[in-house]
């Protein structure tokens, strides 16, 4: 999950809370935010993408406009003390005092504690003002991270506090002393163990007899709310002094170029900052950072060593267009170049890119963009003769037939088998093409006395009757069934199926003309139909006709 999604989650939570007014619930939301912000180190609002930042901002707002809690009186917030607790016994002497305390020493930790009474009283305005306040700070904290400082200045001002010159965040209270460990080889000795109790004994059935109860155990005392964590990645800087140009010296000093680096772009010192990150190691801050103080010989120096993954987002980030396009042309990836003059509306130089690239459908659109018609032809009569030399001469005639040049889509699916390339004419709605081939075809057949081939093209013509004649007469009573069985000729259909020894189909046929006889035939019928014999279609050129419409063209 990113910055910004984090940034949406707790905005989420920090809505539950404002809607019931909860201003201690707000706080732990609202130091979520803060810790997410500082990271992505935001110059203004506007680098935020739109759905962050326009929820940021009204969710801050309507924090910021929470009525506040009237003020408490000065001495409200201390509660006497019982006067039992403030004064010792008064038959406690100091000669029995000792005695007192090693009793005392002695008694159990229980007694030790003090009681609920002896608290002190807790008062609700007080802790409500508080809250409202630690509130109010975080919000301020929360728009200096976001790079709104007026803002910021506005709820500092409202919370009565002001954060640290560089550091907001409050440096987290250190860790308690760790006990002293023995030296290596000094064991300490372990109490004896008691012996541990035995466990219950298990009834007949198998259940285990209850244990004794154990001792209720005391009321657990609240631990104190604990300080905010650094950030992570970032170490907690050290108590610097003076002015930020000379901590910066400081931080330089002890190493921390990165630190040193940040203190310079908050305050727009550019060159130094590129300076600092590069010599620690952050290439892609020294970057933004050279882009920033238009150092543009530091970038271009800088450019080939991010990796491509990293360079392109930060130089668009920051509008360094020309610098990036130098770096694609050094690299010879005029794709991306192209992409660069489309995003510019360049369509022409777009074209040209596009085309060096061999992206010659992207070089066309380009040039039609750019309303450049001649270019477009010159690019699409490549793409045809590229289309042809791999063998779809179906896309390169869709290709013309796209832009009307119908009588160049023929030519491109002429050396096709006729009967394929009449398909293709089809599918492509050319169909007087069509028509026209099919004709020239039929009178070849009928001239080179090609019954087969007659037949079939007066199939594709849609003159069944007599495609249906010229297949009986070519031999193929297979071929002549179906288009009587098409015509409703159905006797003709039953005593070519009974000729063609097809059982079911010839029982089908006289069920349905309720021919007794018929049926009794053809149940007499093998029900297994012999092979048919071999024809002379090969002979007249019927079989280049058996070429599936959806074939893929050979070339």
């Amino acid at each position: 999950m990113g910055p910004g999604q984090r940034v949406i989650a707790e905005l989420s939570i920090l809505e539950k809370a404002l809607s019931k007014t909860d201003f201690g619930a707000e706080k732990g939301p609202l130091q979520a935010i803060v810790r997410s912000l500082r990271p992505m180190r935001l110059k203004s609002l506007d680098d935020l993408d739109l759905n962050t930042r326009g929820r940021l901002i009204t969710t801050l707002l309507r924090v910021q406009r929470q009525p506040k809690p009237s003020a408490p009186e000065a001495g409200s917030a201390e509660a006497p003390a019982p006067a039992e607790a403030a004064a010792p016994p008064e038959s406690e002497t100091p000669a029995e005092a000792p005695a007192a305390a090693e009793g005392e020493a002695a008694a159990p930790a229980e007694a030790a504690a003090p009681t609920e009474a002896a608290a002190p009283a807790v008062d609700p305005a007080r802790e409500k003002f508080d809250a409202w306040t630690d509130v109010i700070f975080l919000v301020g904290q929360a728009w200096r991270a976001a790079g709104d400082s007026e803002r910021a200045e506005a709820a500092f001002a409202a919370s009565g506090r002001q954060p640290g010159p560089e550091v907001e965040e409050p440096v987290a209270a250190p860790r308690e002393e760790r006990r002293e460990r023995p030296e290596r080889g000094e064991r300490r000795e372990r109490p004896a163990r008691g012996e541990r109790p035995e466990r219950g004994e298990r009834s007949a059935s198998g259940e285990r007899r209850e244990r004794g109860e154990r001792p209720e155990r005391g009321e657990r005392r609240e631990r104190p709310a604990r300080g905010e964590r650094p950030e992570r990645g970032e170490r907690p800087l050290p108590e610097l002094t003076g002015t930020w140009d000379e901590q910066a010296k400081q931080l330089e000093t002890m190493g921390r170029t990165r630190d040193a680096g940040r203190l310079h772009e908050r305050n727009n010192s550019f060159a130094e900052a590129a300076r600092l990150f590069e010599a620690g190691g952050d290439l892609k801050s020294a970057l933004r950072n050279a882009l920033a103080g238009s150092d543009n010989d530091m970038a271009r120096r800088l450019v080939g060593t991010l990796p491509p993954d990293q360079l392109a987002p930060t130089l668009e980030k920051a509008g360094a267009y020309e610098l990036l396009m130098e770096h694609y042309v050094a690299k010879a990836d005029f794709e991306n170049v192209a992409r660069l003059y489309e995003r510019a509306r360049q369509f022409d130089q777009a074209a040209l890119a596009y085309e060096r690239s061999g992206k010659l459908t992207l070089a066309r659109k380009s040039y039609e963009r750019a309303r450049d018609i001649a270019s477009a032809n010159r690019i699409r009569g490549l793409e045809v003769k590229s289309l042809v030399e791999r063998g779809d001469r179906l896309g390169a005639a869709t290709l013309l037939a796209a832009v009307g040049q119908r009588r160049e889509a023929v030519e491109v699916l002429s050396p096709l088998p006729p009967p394929k390339a009449f398909h293709f004419m089809q599918r492509l709605k050319l169909d007087d093409e069509a028509k026209e081939l099919a004709q020239k075809e039929l009178a070849r057949a009928e001239q080179e006395q090609k019954p087969a081939g007659r037949a079939r093209w007066l199939e594709l013509l849609g003159d069944v009757t007599a495609a249906a004649e010229a297949w009986e007469t070519a031999g193929r009573k297979d071929k002549a069934l179906p288009l009587h069985e098409k015509l409703g000729n159905l006797p003709r259909a039953a005593q070519l199926a009974e000729e063609l020894q097809q059982r079911d189909k010839a029982i089908a046929l006289y069920t349905q003309l309720n021919d007794s006889a018929g049926v009794e035939r053809a149940k007499a019928l093998p029900e297994t139909a012999p092979a048919p014999a071999p024809t002379a279609d090969a002979a007249d050129g019927s079989a280049g006709d058996e070429t599936p419409p959806d074939a893929p063209s050979a070339g």
